[in-house]
C-alpha cells in the first residue's frame, strides 16, 4: 500500500511540475536573433551558436514608458529571459556567461540595462534579482592541461628518456664489454 501511494504521489508531482512549464511565457518571434546580434555588438569575443535562452525563465512585462518632452508615454511589451552563452579569448580562454536579457517586443529591439533602469519598473528590477550566479565563470580545463604539461614534459625527459639514452650499463651488458657473460660447462 505504501509503494502504491508513493508511486501515485510521484506521478502527480511529475504531472504538476510539467504543467507549470506549459504555462510559462514563450519567446516572441525574433527575440533569439535580436539577442545574438546584441551580444555580438556587446562582446567582441562572443562565440557564435552558444546562445541558450532558458525557456523556463521567460517572463512577459507590460510597462509604461515615462513621458519625455514632446513625446507621450506609451505601453510597451518587454520579454525578459536568462541567457547562457560563451565568450572565447585567444582560442584558449573560455568563459561561461549568464545574463538577463530584455526584448522590447513592441519595437522589436533589445534593451540595455540602463534603458531598463530608466523605466523605473519594480517588477523588471525584481526579475533580475531573483537569479543567483549571474556573471561570468572561466573554464579552467585547457589552462590546467597546459600547466600540467609544464610538469609532465620535464619529468618525462628526466626520468624516462634520459635514463634510456644515457644508459651505459645496458650497452655494456648487451655487447659483453666486461666479459660478464660466463658459460659454465
Amino acid at each position: 500500500m505504501k509503494k502504491q501511494l508513493t508511486a501515485i504521489i510521484m506521478v502527480l508531482t511529475l504531472l504538476f511540475t510539467g504543467a507549470a512549464n506549459v504555462y510559462a511565457a514563450e519567446a516572441p518571434e525574433g527575440m533569439e536573433k535580436a539577442t545574438k546580434e546584441f551580444l555580438k555588438e556587446e562582446y567582441y569575443d562572443y562565440k557564435s551558436d552558444t546562445l541558450d535562452l532558458n525557456s523556463d525563465t521567460f517572463q512577459k512585462f507590460v510597462v509604461e514608458t515615462p513621458a519625455e518632452e514632446g513625446k507621450e508615454s506609451k505601453e510597451i511589451t518587454i520579454y525578459a529571459a536568462l541567457a547562457d552563452f560563451q565568450t572565447v579569448r585567444d582560442n584558449i580562454f573560455t568563459f561561461d556567461r549568464k545574463e538577463t536579457v530584455y526584448f522590447n517586443a513592441t519595437d522589436g529591439v533589445m534593451m540595455t540595462s540602463t534603458e531598463i533602469a530608466a523605466l523605473n519598473d519594480k517588477s523588471l528590477s525584481a526579475y533580475k534579482d531573483q537569479f543567483e550566479h549571474l556573471g561570468k565563470k572561466m573554464n579552467l580545463g585547457w589552462i590546467l592541461f597546459l600547466h600540467s604539461l609544464l610538469l609532465i614534459v620535464p619529468a618525462y625527459f628526466v626520468f624516462v628518456w634520459g635514463n634510456q639514452v644515457y644508459s651505459i650499463t645496458r650497452f655494456t651488458i648487451k655487447n659483453n664489454l666486461y666479459n660478464q657473460h660466463h658459460t659454465f660447462n
